[in-house]
């Protein structure tokens, strides 16, 4: 059962009545926490009760300082501190602390802590704790390495048209364990900075798509219960336990490694100041960001039913015939660089041109690329002869043209969705829009770097959502902060005053 939902108004004037007593004992740490103090007094709560209450029966003991555990956990992440339990006593022994996460009577031990982390994840807690006692076959890291930049193909081809086909049609299943995390996500902090402009412009938002390496703190050997090493046999092959079992071998792309954990996708309104993450998801080291990505799409499209979507932003790896076609279905524009792996080999029934390049640039019989001049109804790409563009007269040998304006040559972007896309690669539009990619690599340096997720060694991709999870909530708080410029202490000073 849970306990009475106290409204986050209630909530800040009791924290109000707290700090003044503080204030008059403890002001140069009050100052040093002013921004955890105001990150907290923003984070509005209300909008979760309807997510959190079906997680709980209607009978048996009433479980309370539910909203103060959200809050204590964010503070942790802002104070890098790398132990919930160690954190669980701090706040138990500071009453500062404690009136901050606005907990009522004792505060809760550690283990209500994870109890409420493993609440949030839909999965089955006794299925996890089984396949952790269950003896698997050991798997040492691969042997061979990929080249600079290249990712980890994927281990069949065909699945994500299936997908795609799926999703069109409303047929795709997916099974979701983070689904809790993503909705307090989505109602605790993205509507909020939705709301404030800060995700870009509301009727067009545009999101890039990423996903990024997240080690296990666990040992990919495991605990060998075989008896070889009482035979003399050190580097045995035995099956064995492993205390993260959900953790599998991928590439890590960036620092040209294997790593032992699991992947972090993640999904940034590229066009924010602040580079807000607005959904993460987490799947297997082993998966292609392109199967992750038809998920992605349909599930921010159920988290956020009032957004207009109408730019989507990616590399090479989403770079396929059946993304195209989804993000056609959802009237998305593709800004996705072309795979380096992909050439144009492949002939536009026009008489006026000869072969195209790797950009999908139209190329004369004289040689030189077309320029591209805009998008035509009824969707038809506009070239120009080169020498006409520059108001130049072109040499015999290339003349294809008596008129001054040249010689002008439309495609159709459905011959090939890839090559042609609506707004061209070698277009300065195509190469603004792209350079917003950045921001989801910045919100992934935010999160393992100035929130450092890693440090907690965490050991189940339940606890490595959600730790993922209170940091993007952690970004949002930290925009909130800066773009309305508000302080705790000068709004007390102010009510003492």
């Amino acid at each position: 059962m849970l306990r009475d939902w106290t409204p986050h108004s209630d909530y800040q004037k009791k924290l109000r009545l707290k700090m003044l007593m503080h204030y008059e004992t403890q002001r140069s740490r009050l100052l040093r926490l002013d921004k955890p103090i105001s990150k907290i007094y923003l984070l509005n709560l209300d909008n979760l009760l309807p997510v959190i209450k079906p997680l709980y029966s209607d009978l048996g003991r009433p479980a309370k300082n539910q909203q103060g555990i959200i809050r204590s956990l964010v503070l942790m992440l802002d104070q890098q501190d790398y132990s919930i339990t160690k954190w669980a006593f701090k706040v138990a022994s500071d009453p500062l602390l404690f009136d901050i996460c606005g907990f009522e009577g004792s505060a809760p031990a550690p283990a209500s802590y994870y109890d409420f982390l493993v609440r949030l994840w839909m999965a089955d807690r006794k299925q996890h704790l089984k396949r952790k006692r269950k003896v698997k076959r050991f798997t040492s890291k691969p042997k061979f390495k990929l080249k600079a930049g290249e990712k980890l193909p994927p281990k069949h081809s065909g699945t994500v048209k299936k997908l795609v086909d799926k999703a069109i049609h409303g047929k795709l299943k997916n099974f979701c364990p983070e689904v809790i995390l993503q909705k307090i996500i989505a109602r605790c902090v993205v509507d909020t900075s939705y709301q404030m402009g800060i995700l870009g412009n509301k009727n067009d938002i545009s999101v890039a798509f990423d996903g990024s390496p997240f080690y296990s703190g666990a040992s990919h050997y495991g605990v060998k219960v075989c008896d070889c090493r009482s035979k003399g046999i050190y580097n045995c092959q035995c099956p064995r336990r492993f205390s993260d079992p959900d953790a599998k071998w991928g590439w890590d792309s960036y620092r040209e490694q294997w790593f032992f954990g699991n992947t972090l996708f993640n999904v940034t309104a590229s066009d924010s100041p602040y580079d807000l993450p607005i959904y993460i998801k987490m799947v297997q080291a082993s998966r292609h960001d392109s199967i992750t990505t038809v998920f992605a799409l349909e599930d921010i499209y159920k988290l956020y039913p009032y957004m207009r979507f109408g730019s989507f932003i990616a590399d090479g790896a989403m770079d396929n015939y059946p993304t195209y076609k989804l993000l056609k279905h959802h009237g998305i524009l593709p800004f996705i660089s072309l795979d380096s792996r992909t050439k144009a080999k492949f002939h536009y029934p026009h008489p006026d041109i000869l072969c195209f390049d790797d950009c999908g640039r139209p190329i004369c019989h004289g040689g030189i690329p077309l320029v591209y001049w805009g998008l035509c109804e009824p969707y038809r790409l506009k070239y120009r002869c080169w020498f006409g563009v520059q108001g130049l007269e072109p040499p015999k040998e290339c003349k294809c043209s008596d008129s001054k304006y040249g010689k002008t040559v439309y495609i159709k972007p459905d011959f090939d969705p890839r090559m042609f896309t609506p707004v061209p690669r070698d277009s300065d539009a195509f190469k603004e829009k792209f350079k917003t990619r950045t921001s989801v690599e910045r919100s992934n340096k935010r999160m393992f770097e100035d929130y450092a997720i890693e440090e907690y060694d965490a050991r189940s991709a339940m606890m490595r959502t959600s730790l993922a999870a209170l940091a993007v909530i952690n970004i949002h708080l930290d925009a909130w902060i800066k773009h309305t410029n508000i302080s705790f202490v000068g709004l007390l000073e102010q009510q003492a005053a």
